[in-house]
This record gives C-alpha cells, sequence and structure tokens, in this order.
C-alpha cells in the first residue's frame, strides 16, 4: 500500500475525495457514481443501493475497486501530492509576506518593492483560487 498524501496522515474520507476530484475520469461510470453518491453525497450504501437498483454488496465493491484505482494512480502519478506540496508552499510565502507587510521595518521600503509584493500576494491568491 502506497504512502497517505500528506506527512500529518489526512483522514481517508478526505484522501479520497481529493484524489477523486485528480482522476475522476479514470474509474468507471459506476464506480465515479458509487463514489461520489458515498464520499461527497454521504449517502449509506443501502441509499446507494435503492438509488442505482444495485445490491449493497455491489455498491460496496464498486467502491473499495475505485478507492484501489484512485490510490494506484496516484501513487503512479503523485499530482494531488504535488498539489497538496504546491498550497503549502503558496501558503508560507502568504505567510512571508503578511511578516514583511506587518514588520516595523516595512516603511523603509520602497513604493516599487511594496508594489511587488502586493503583485505577489494577488498572484499567490489567484493560484489558490484555481
Amino acid at each position: 500500500m502506497k504512502e497517505p498524501l500528506a506527512a500529518e496522515h489526512m483522514d481517508k474520507n478526505v484522501e479520497i475525495c481529493l484524489l477523486f476530484s485528480f482522476y475522476r475520469n479514470m474509474l468507471t461510470d459506476r464506480q465515479a457514481e458509487c463514489v461520489d453518491l458515498y464520499y461527497n453525497e454521504d449517502l449509506s450504501l443501502s441509499e446507494i443501493s435503492e438509488h442505482l437498483g444495485i445490491t449493497r454488496q455491489g455498491i460496496r465493491d464498486n467502491i473499495k475497486r475505485a478507492e484501489h484505482s484512485l490510490l494506484d494512480v496516484e501513487g503512479r502519478l503523485g499530482l494531488a501530492q504535488r498539489f497538496l506540496q504546491i498550497k503549502k508552499k503558496l501558503a508560507y510565502i502568504d505567510e512571508l509576506i503578511r511578516d514583511i507587510e506587518q514588520s516595523p521595518n516595512v516603511r523603509y521600503l520602497s513604493d516599487d518593492i511594496k508594489r511587488k509584493i502586493n503583485e505577489i500576494l494577488t498572484i499567490v491568491s489567484q493560484i489558490n483560487e484555481e
């Protein structure tokens, strides 16, 4: 089995939801539907079974196969892990700039540097929104 996505060992449900957002198209339509209803809509296996007209065991099997596929693809590609690392680094950049802005020495910065700091903050914010 692979290592969890984040060093802080995120909750399995959060991890599967993140992987699903990255790799949904790697699943069969039925697997994607089951995962979406189970993890995102928070329906029980029985509720999904009733909704899709499949046995409860069939739903469970679809979800387990999908989870395995999502973890396998992430293990090979690592896109979600890279995404989390980038988000962490962006948060650190944002923190550093906020520290600069709160420094008593900020008044000694040129207007050009202050403008560039604001541009960096804008770019960080735009990346975080994507």
